[in-house]
């Protein structure tokens, strides 16, 4: 077998082949060579031995000289043709191994055979004959180290058998002469192979710097291919520039950020032209130490345009290592800016207002709080809610509400000062900022109760909404902050809150600033939540039942809704208690009481009857450390497949901590229980981190559903969720569907789940469990129907 190439052949392929690729290469060269060159000692062979039988003619048998010179003749002829049908090979087949072992076959037969001529025209008696055996034979022997050296141990197999029955007759002899004869024949041999082995490492290196030349110019060519095919079509504009700073090259894309032609940016001089100085420190840099960058948003001095962009300058070398030009790299963020603009809008800013949102706010609100602390001034928060908003809302539809709320918003931007802020907290309600007052805080009482009858005054103006002309008045509380060292932005709010609940009580359109004496509704709140505490133990709580459908009319689930009937003040909305509930920890006794009820009635009713429950979390219980736990030990006691529950949560659970929630809502999926996002499209992040949630099922609020075929907002904002939706895989739940041209809306749209009055009202347990009895013995009779 041919041997790896020397550590000299390695060198010269470098890295740019492994080293059996290497081996493979050299060694089809190698036999290549083998091929190509037999044809000439194949000629000089014949010829040598015509010459050899002429002189051998006189003494030796014609029958013999003939017989031998055939057989040459013959083998000879057999390598030719050998050599011929090599060459009749596809490239592929003559990568073979066998066609050296082939040749080595040929090279050793006719070595034999010219041995053979050592062994029968060998004669002592006449010496000139024995000169000519011997030079024909030593030279037919140097003409194959000459042409075999290609593969190191081919030459040996033709020259040793070519000349050692020669030296075995000569040193038979044992005549001085003989021993001469025999000596010069060894020295000779000696030299031969010496002289092979030196000749096949030539060979050798020759081959592999001509293999290694071929792959570095392939390289090179297919390195060059795919930069031109990178530099003519990546999205980042290329500039090349020599060291002095000159454009020599760029790109399509180059032109078309800067805005400019060929002819004019040719030859620029980034150091010298470029008027904004931060470019030619970049590119001066980069012909220094490197590197360069620059980031802003450039004026082409050529074409007057600006982007925002930014570019990457890095220096070119030479082989002696030194800058000789420099190539930068050049993006435009146009798109970016604006894709980020449009992010941190849908995040920080209400959609119908166009002002800053509840998240904007409480971020302004927490930082104002610091500032004010550590210089001791004050700051004002106005807290506003539209009187009877719900009303017209009822009367005139959504859309003039909608229009209400933008002129409303209008009206608020104009009172603003520089720097205070005017926030859409949620529906109706709106909260004004005005960060720094000065320190008096008697003064600023007087100021800010000037200030909230001013804004009231301006609002309290009659609204021209769709020809119709419409007072609507705001209820306006106000407080000072901070009020104690350790207040934060739940306590502002909520002191504002207060004040505005107490100018309503005062009889509308009024103005009210908090004191820490008002605590009328404190009282109120305190009473309800001592109440609700007794409505757990005294059985005054019960869930009542509303059955969600399929478009073909089956129920695939149910929601739980919790009531309280107070034993004095009758039926308590859900609005207020559970408001109540959540400022306080009965919120998570509520609902791990509710959690139970759904759990045990799944465990009673089989899941053909009943497939899957729902149940409201608050974002209060749902961060509790023990939530998780608490729910796989209910779940645990009553024996119930949790793919049958079904947790509802709203989007405030992202307010405190995105990680952290998706990461409890992993808890709970890896537990095997489903996943609702509620009232969805009414909190101030949902489309920037719904991706990020391990959702199951969307439910559409019911403000954006109740006015679908009367209101175009509303109706492109369920098409956008359901399609989003779709895209991401989510199931959705439409709620509130109170009629038939809701239902068709959203049936054209692609939603195929529903919830709301033009089905079923909430129901007790005793009917639910008829109904789903029926349901269960007509399933698959038909489609959704009132």
């Amino acid at each position: 077998m041919p041997s790896p190439p020397p550590a000299e052949s390695r060198e010269l392929f470098g890295a740019s082949l492994p080293v059996s690729t290497q081996c493979r290469q050299l060694v089809h060269e190698q036999v290549r060579l083998l091929y190509e060159r037999l044809w000439q000692p194949v000629l000089a062979s014949v010829l040598g031995a015509c010459l050899l039988v002429a002189a051998m003619w006189p003494l030796l048998p014609a029958t013999l000289l003939i017989g031998w010179l055939v057989v040459l003749v013959f083998v000879s002829s057999g390598r030719l043709g050998l050599a011929w049908y090599y060459h009749r090979q596809p490239a592929s087949r003559r990568h073979q191994r066998c066609w050296l072992r082939r040749f080595a076959w040929g090279a050793g037969i006719a070595g034999a055979v010219w041995g053979a001529a050592g062994l029968l025209m060998f004669t002592m008696e006449h010496q000139g004959q024995l000169a000519a055996l011997t030079i024909v034979l030593t030279g037919v022997a140097a003409g194959g180290m000459t042409t075999l050296s290609s593969v190191w141990w081919v030459a040996p197999v033709f020259i040793l058998p070519a000349l050692l029955p020669l030296l075995g007759q000569l040193l038979f002899q044992g005549s001085p002469f003989s021993w001469l004869l025999s000596a010069m024949v060894v020295l000779f041999l000696g030299l031969l192979l010496t002289v092979s082995r030196r000749l096949h490492h030539i060979i050798s290196d020759n081959i592999a710097l001509r293999l290694a030349v071929t792959s570095r110019e392939s390289q090179l060519r297919e390195s060059e291919s795919r930069y031109r095919a990178i530099f003519r079509h990546t999205p980042l504009g290329v500039m090349h520039f020599d060291g002095e700073g000159r454009v020599v090259d760029f790109n399509e894309k180059c032109l078309e950020i800067l805005g400019t032609t060929w002819e004019r940016l040719q030859g620029f001089n980034l150091l010298e032209q470029a008027e904004d100085k931060r470019v030619s420190g970049a590119v001066r840099q980069a012909l220094v130490s490197g590197t360069g960058y620059y980031e802003g948003t450039y004026r082409a001095i050529l074409s007057g345009k600006q982007t925002p962009l930014r570019a990457f300058y890095n220096a070119l070398r030479n082989e002696a290592g030194e800058i000789v030009g420099g190539v930068a790299l050049i993006e435009d963020f146009t798109e970016r800016k604006r894709a980020e603009e449009t992010i941190h809008r849908q995040a920080y800013f209400d959609p119908l207002t166009e002002l800053p949102n509840r998240r904007l706010l409480i971020e302004t609100l927490a930082s104002t709080i610091r500032d004010r602390r550590d210089d001791g001034r004050l700051g004002l928060v106005m807290f506003l809610d539209l009187d009877r908003f719900k009303m017209i809302n009822d009367s005139l539809g959504h859309s003039v509400g909608d229009e209400l709320l933008r002129q409303l918003s209008k009206r608020l931007l104009v009172c603003m000062r520089d720097g205070d802020m005017a926030a859409r907290l949620s529906g109706d309600e709106f909260v004004v900022l005005v960060p720094a007052l000065s320190g008096d805080r008697e003064a600023e009482l007087v100021r800010a109760e000037q200030m909230a009858r001013e804004l009231l005054s301006s609002l309290r103006k009659v609204y021209d909404l769709a020809g119709q002309r419409i007072s609507v008045t705001p209820s306006i509380g106000y407080t000072l902050f901070p009020l104690t060292v350790d207040e934060d932005v739940g306590d502002v709010l909520r002191h504002a809150d207060t004040a505005m609940y107490q100018a309503k009580v005062k009889g509308r359109a009024q103005v009210c600033g908090y004191e820490p004496s008002m605590q009328t509704q404190i009282t109120w709140r305190l009473e309800m939540e001592q109440a609700l505490r007794s409505a757990l133990t005294e059985d005054q709580l019960f869930a009542q039942y509303q059955p969600q459908l399929d478009q073909n009319g089956r129920i695939f689930g149910v929601e739980a809704l919790m009531r309280w009937q107070h034993p004095v003040h009758g039926w308590i909305s859900p609005e207020v208690f559970i408001a109540i509930a959540e400022e306080s920890d009965l919120i998570v006794e509520l609902e791990t009481w509710m959690l139970d009820s759904c759990c045990e009635l799944l465990a009673r009713l089989p899941a053909e009857m009943l497939p899957r429950l729902s149940v409201n979390i608050s974002v209060r219980h749902f961060t509790q450390p023990g939530f998780v736990e608490g729910v796989t030990w209910v779940l645990g006691t009553h024996g119930i497949d949790p793919s049958r529950l079904t947790i509802e949560l709203t989007e405030s659970i992202m307010i405190d901590g995105l990680g952290e929630a998706v990461d409890r809502m992993h808890q709970l999926k890896r537990l095997g229980l489903n996943l609702a996002l509620d009232d969805f499209g009414t909190g101030f992040s949902s489309l920037t981190y719904l991706k990020c949630l391990p959702l199951d099922e969307l439910k559409i609020d019911r403000s954006f559903v109740s006015d679908l075929d009367s209101d175009s907002n509303d109706a492109a904002i369920v098409e956008t969720i359901l399609a989003m939706a779709q895209h991401l895989g989510i199931e959705v739940v439409a709620e509130g569907v109170e009629n038939e041209a809701q239902l068709d809306f959203l049936l054209a749209r692609g939603c195929r789940r529903f919830q709301g009055y033009h089905f079923h009202r909430p129901m007790a347990i005793e009917l639910l469990e008829q109904l789903l009895s029926r349901s269960q013995e007509s399933a698959g009779s038909g489609q959704i129907t009132d």
